[in-house]
């Protein structure tokens, strides 16, 4: 897909975030944190990475809503983080269907009124010609929709961060940095290597922190070599 095209597609997605209300909910009861308050969405949410994220975002005082493909270990991360006295919620959601994301995006702001970071994590490993398609699916097209469904309602709310894990899409990252940090949008991405999944998930919550508000279209490495 050329430039063009995708600042075509994804501004076609943002052309609709003057509609959309932002509001706070009341987060009375839950633990206080640095992100107390914000309300985070997780793809790929329900194991390694993904749910590592989850559960550190709660545990600093965020408002959850993880999607992925398995039922059984998305209650099962989900169950975890409210019995920790976090907030969390799972959305079976599979990034490959613009249904299904659209879906995933709605039901997280309809449940707690705005959005304000995004981790774009769900991803395959590719290891032969016949994962081709699915990794394409996954990895590049998943990241492609969850953001055009997100710009909306991160504009809406006066800002916010995607953040993404798929070296398979840096220049969709660095095309949609570049046409949305006008109007409050962060967007970068993170290289994982070999290194513990809880040990991502704190790069990624320093990464959406205020300290590294400078940084819009940047890659970090996190970790050895990336895998």
């Amino acid at each position: 897909m050329s430039r063009a095209s995708r600042r075509a597609v994804l501004g076609g997605a943002v052309a609709t975030a003057a509609g959309i209300a932002a509001s706070g909910t009341s987060t009375a009861g839950r633990p206080p944190g640095k992100f107390t308050g914000k309300v985070v969405l997780i793809t790929g949410g329900t194991s390694g990475i993904g749910a590592a994220t989850a559960r550190a975002f709660a545990a600093a005082g965020a408002r959850v809503v993880f999607g992925g493909r398995r039922t059984a270990l998305g209650r099962e991360v989900e169950r975890t983080i409210r019995a920790a006295r976090g907030e969390a919620t799972y959305l079976e959601t599979d990034v490959r269907s613009a249904s299904s994301v659209e879906r995933f995006v709605s039901d997280a702001v309809r449940r707690y009124g705005r959005l304000d970071i995004a981790f774009n994590n769900a991803g395959v490993q590719v290891g032969s010609v016949a994962e081709w398609s699915d990794g394409l699916a996954t990895n590049v097209q998943g990241q492609f929709l969850a953001m055009k469904y997100e710009l909306p309602h991160l504009i809406a709310g006066g800002g916010g961060h995607i953040i993404s894990n798929s070296p398979a899409a840096q220049d969709l990252i660095r095309t949609a940095a570049a046409e949305y940090g006008a109007q409050g949008v962060r967007v970068n991405s993170i290289v994982p290597g070999t290194v513990p999944a809880a040990a991502v998930a704190q790069a990624v919550l320093g990464l959406a922190g205020a300290e590294f508000s400078y940084l819009n279209g940047a890659t970090m490495p996190v970790g050895g070599a990336s895998v």
